[in-house]
């Protein structure tokens, strides 16, 4: 329900704007202008082949979807949402943002739904999901960020407390939770979690104390230029189109590792000197992956799962934009 009524909220001036008939439609826009809705629609076509323990276990998947984003601004408010149906083995759909946002110089406030505490666990076949919350920042230069992120059903949540100067971030979650005391009856706690990370425009490393290390990365490859430098370009023009076709492909990659930490502790089930062994070899969650994008339409990668389950993935996707 609060998810339903916040969404309505922020897709509200959308609404009205068809209504009224004062916005106008644009298409594919990255930063609409006062008054305009800018609309971004996308799909996706994805085959895969899938392989997994026990060895020998093989499945083909296909997966398709469709995505739109809608954002404007009125009166120095922006609205942003976006939508994704998609089926993976079964039909999904979901909000994935869904807020509005004002800047006012030194001080921003945004309510809904973003990604900003989102990580590759909130990954979907159409893009991240968000949290929903109220997101606050002060910019005097260090900007300090402060965020409540309710749990489902309004039953509590998490506060957010951290900064961010540049492309460092250092924070924590805080959250009152309930345990047990010596007679065994539950009293509150607070359970803090920090969050640690470095975002640049192609690049992003992060820690979470509950989540483990992931990082991210997007690099132009160079494929162009080396062949343009193999023939000898200036070059005819089939030649120079796969020049400057080849300049669009980027190497891409996912790394996501959840160590157990309590391995290493005093309370380790395993010898000493095999603790440091488990730690490195027993982890919850441990997916590598690299992708290889022709330009902005195909993609080819290769997911590499090896906890909780041990599995190989190929897959080929086509983007429509």
């Amino acid at each position: 329900m609060r998810a339903l009524v916040i969404g309505l909220w922020v897709l509200l001036p959308f609404a009205c704007a068809q209504e009224e008939g004062a916005f106008q439609i644009a298409w594919d826009c990255l930063i609409p202008e006062e008054k305009v809705i800018c609309l971004r629609p996308a799909g996706l076509l994805q085959g895969g082949l899938i392989y997994s323990s026990p060895p020998g276990s093989s499945e083909i998947g296909w997966a398709l979807g469709g995505r739109l984003q809608a954002q404007t601004q009125q009166a120095g408010v922006r609205y942003q949402a976006e939508l994704g149906l998609w089926y993976e083995a079964a039909l999904q759909w979901g909000l994935l943002e869904a807020f509005v946002e004002q800047d006012l110089g030194v001080f921003w406030l945004s309510l809904g739904k973003r990604r900003d505490y989102s990580g590759p666990w909130d990954d979907t076949l159409m893009g991240r999901d968000g949290r929903w919350g109220l997101f606050a920042r002060y910019n005097p230069g260090v900007a300090l960020e402060l965020a409540y992120l309710p749990h489902a059903g309004l039953a509590g949540g998490q506060g957010f407390v951290g900064g961010r100067a540049d492309i460092f971030q250092v924070g924590t979650f805080v959250e009152v939770v309930q345990v047990p005391n010596a007679l065994g009856e539950p009293e509150p706690s607070i359970r803090l979690v920090p969050r640690l990370g470095l975002q640049g425009a192609q690049m992003g490393l992060f820690w979470q104390w509950d989540r483990g290390f992931w990082g991210t990365f997007s690099l132009p490859l160079p494929l162009g230029q080396a062949l343009a430098l193999v023939l000898q370009c200036p070059c005819e023009a089939d030649a120079k189109a796969w020049v400057e076709a080849l300049d669009k492909s980027r190497l891409e990659g996912l790394l996501w590792w959840n160590p157990v930490w309590d391995y290493l502790g005093e309370n380790s089930p395993y010898l000493p000197e095999d603790r440091l062994r488990a730690w490195l070899q027993e982890p919850r969650k441990l997916l590598v992956g690299v992708a290889y994008s022709w330009n902005d339409r195909l993609r080819l990668g290769v997911d590499l799962s090896r906890a909780p389950v041990e599995a190989v993935r190929v897959y080929g996707q086509l983007y429509w934009r």
